[in-house]
């Protein structure tokens, strides 16, 4: 790119990383502030249907409280006690019909001691009948106390008490998804409000006073806790809070409403509700598909005097109505960060313009010096000090950069050059010792056999020297091949371990090992390393059989592994209590043809085969020695 237009590209570069640190803390606010508003409001959602589900069981159990208090009241005028000891049936029957309109009963009777019915205000003509099975009935005849609650009546006892409440009584199922099955379609039992007091007359009781609210279709009771508990508020046409009384699982008494505007009587709550508030006694709060919307919910189990399950209440709100609060919430939210991040984009691009003005020149020069050109920026007296002390930054790195280039220059001509005197020297070397082996063969061949036939003879001694020299002779030209050679491992996932136990178990045979302890200390549990496993034998053979001859009294020998789990490698050292290497040996261990043993003992080539088969293998190689103490040698296999 051409430097005049280089550091208009660094100013964009740079107004559009501050945009774009603006624009990420502006989204990160904006999904932190999104979180917090949604978790708040869904919180306050959660807590005003739970403290209207709790206003809710508060007006029932006060309804429950109230209707007791009434029936009890009346249970002890002259006027009841006097006619249940006279048995004035007709009397009765005007007076628990004045009651029965007075307070909102639907069910107002006066029942004997032995707990038959005495008289109905809703069927004068049903009467002589048992309701001591009841179980409010049962709990005032046998405690002689007042009792109330809720309570169900079965198909008979509902059409004993009236035919208008029988006609009342019966709810059809609506099919309701979730819910759980149900064999019957029609739900035929009531679910009543009761309330019953004992009748006594000198410390005797003559009878009870039993009155109960039929809870099946009661409009007029449940719209009483919809208007106490959320008003008139409404959500699109809609009534934003919703109460319902169930029987079982199925709605008796409700105020929400269907698609077709009808009062959802029969509908069915899912079949998760029903066993954690019916079944198990909890109270459910959360959010729920009802009817036909979705609501922010609450269930609370019903039970009668017993304790038993009878139904549950039901309070909700639209969750619509918290959406359109949280959308015109997170909006008003979006405009202020959107206004944020356009003065942020105005201001960024003018403060970035006039920062980097100081620097264009910098900046110029910078490119020309990466072009390899080393220009010097010419320091003016109006440069501000910042300016300034990077131009004079900018001239000592030119100049450093200048004599770095010139000395890596100089090292690279010199490293290639040893490169290709050492290719020239291993392939000269591979020619030669290919060229020597055959003749060795023929000398080693041919005075093998004179020394066969001149056995015994004063040339005999002659004869062996000339073998042992070609033997040495060919054991030069095998090292030499096999520093030369490059071939490339045979590669098989092995345990290291085991490869180092099958190359231990020839060398303990070896008369050079006889008086050295080998110590393993292998590593467990180690993962399987891609070797060529005669390879890795062939150098844990050379380290070994260096250490033997550097313990020529005896020592320990110690074979060690282990797993370096933060670089994915095996490591592997071989340590032994010798002599230990020089300082002075160190650098020049891998060189080829270099040996500190006796001469006709080595041939300098073992560690640098030991160094090519390592290097092959992508490891490494590395030495440890103190002179007098020992030498550890150090090598660092990939697992993958």
């Amino acid at each position: 790119m051409p430097s005049r237009f280089f550091p208009s590209n660094i100013r964009f570069k740079l107004v559009v990383s501050m945009l774009l640190v603006v624009a990420v803390m502006g989204s990160l606010s904006l999904f932190i502030g999104f979180n917090i508003i949604n978790k708040n409001f869904v919180r306050e959602a959660t807590e005003t249907v739970r403290n209207s589900l709790a206003a809710t069981t508060e007006l029932y159990n006060e309804e429950v409280e109230k209707r007791s208090r009434i029936v009890e009241y009346l249970a002890k005028t002259n006027e009841i006690v006097g006619a249940t000891v006279a048995e004035d049936r007709d009397y009765l029957r005007g007076k628990l019909a004045r009651i029965k309109t007075e307070f909102g009963f639907d069910i107002v009777n006066v029942v004997k001691a032995d707990g038959t019915v005495l008289v109905r205000a809703n069927n004068f003509d049903a009467w002589g009948d048992s309701v001591a099975h009841y179980r409010h009935i049962q709990w005032v005849l046998r405690n002689r106390k007042p009792a109330a609650g809720t309570g169900i009546l079965g198909p008979e006892n509902i059409r004993n008490e009236g035919r208008d409440l029988a006609e009342r009584t019966p709810i059809r199922v609506v099919p309701t998804p979730l819910a759980r099955p149900r064999e019957s379609q029609v739900e035929d039992r009531a679910l009543v409000l009761k309330a019953a007091s004992p009748i006594m007359e000198e410390g005797r009781m003559v009878g009870l006073l039993y009155a109960a609210v039929l809870l099946n279709n009661n409009d007029e009771f449940i719209d009483r806790f919809r208007r106490l508990l959320f008003k008139e508020e409404r959500q699109d046409g809609r009534e934003v809070g919703s109460s319902t009384i169930f029987l079982g699982d199925i709605r008796v008494a409700t105020t929400i409403e269907d698609a077709t505007g009808r009062r959802a009587i029969g509908t069915l709550v899912s079949e998760d509700v029903f066993r954690r508030v019916y079944e198990q006694g909890q109270t459910w709060i959360g959010r729920a598909f009802v009817v036909d919307s979705w609501y922010i919910s609450g269930y609370a189990p019903l039970r009668d005097i017993d304790g038993g399950s009878v139904g549950m209440l039901y309070a909700g709100v639209l969750k619509e109505k918290f959406d359109a609060v949280l959308r015109n919430t997170t909006f008003l939210f979006l405009l202020v960060i959107g206004l944020t991040i356009l003065v942020a984009l105005f201001l960024s691009a003018y403060l970035v313009s006039l920062w980097t003005r100081p620097v264009q020149r910098i900046i110029a020069a910078t490119q020309d010096l990466a072009e390899g050109n080393y220009h010097r920026i010419e320091v003016r007296p109006k440069d501000d000090d910042d300016t300034r002390k990077i131009a004079q930054g900018f001239n000592v790195m030119a100049r450093a950069i200048e004599e770095r280039d010139r000395r890596l220059q100089d090292m690279t001509e010199r490293t290639i050059l040893k490169s290709e005197k050492l290719a020239s020297i291993g392939r000269l070397a591979s020619g030669i010792a290919h060229e020597i082996n055959n003749p060795l063969t023929g000398v080693l061949t041919y005075s093998s056999l004179l020394l066969e036939d001149l056995h015994g003879t004063p040339y005999a001694e002659d004869l062996e020297v000339i073998k042992s020299e070609t033997l040495r002779c060919r054991k030069i030209v095998r090292g030499i091949l096999d520093f030369a050679r490059e071939n490339e491992p045979e590669r098989t996932l092995a345990d290291i371990n085991a490869v180092l136990d099958e190359a231990l178990a020839i060398l303990e045979k070896n008369v050079h090992f006889q008086e050295i302890e080998i110590v393993r200390r292998y590593g467990p549990d180690l993962p399987p390393v891609p070797v060529d496993v005669h390879q890795i034998m062939q150098v844990v053979g050379n380290l070994a059989v260096n250490a033997a001859d550097a313990m020529p009294g005896g020592g320990n020998l110690t074979i060690e592994t282990a797993l370096d789990r933060d670089n994915g490698r095996i490591l592997l050292r071989i340590s032994d209590t010798g002599s230990g290497i020089k300082p002075e040996h160190m650098a020049r261990l891998f060189e080829p043809f270099f040996t500190t043993k006796e001469k006709g003992k080595g041939t300098g080539l073992g560690l640098p085969a030991v160094y090519g088969i390592i290097r092959r293998h992508n490891g490494t190689i590395d030495v440890e020695s103190t002179v007098g103490e020992g030498t550890t040698f150090t090598i660092k296999l990939p697992v993958a």
